[in-house]
């Protein structure tokens, strides 16, 4: 029996809370919602003012910043986490030295 499937492009997406969110997104995107307009924060703050009003809407601000779909990775809290294991936790180090005939420096004196 020959099985010839053809996957569409996109169906990684299925797996996905409206194609967008898997679940610690869609949870973080609620508490930060949840976070603006809960009613222990909304009494404490001067809405009249811009500044009051964005500090109101900050949690969803940065919530919606994580979750915000960037090429190559699934979201933006993804390629932070990348980021950070490139730099701090996973260290290493590259060295080039591109099509040189002769190098000035042997491996020994690095």
């Amino acid at each position: 029996m020959d099985y010839n499937y053809l996957v569409p492009a996109n169906s990684k997406k299925q797996g996905l809370i409206f194609g967008l969110l898997n679940g610690v997104d869609a949870i973080i995107l609620a508490v930060g919602i949840g976070l603006s307009f809960t009613l222990f924060l909304l009494p404490f703050i001067d809405k009249s003012s811009f500044g009051g009003a964005m500090l109101a809407v900050a949690p969803a601000l940065i919530a919606a910043f994580l979750i915000f779909p960037i090429p190559n990775y699934h979201n933006s809290r993804i390629f932070i986490r990348e980021m950070y294991r490139f730099y701090f936790v996973h260290r290493r180090k590259y060295i080039w030295r591109g099509w040189c005939y002769k190098y000035e420096q042997s491996d020994d004196e690095q």
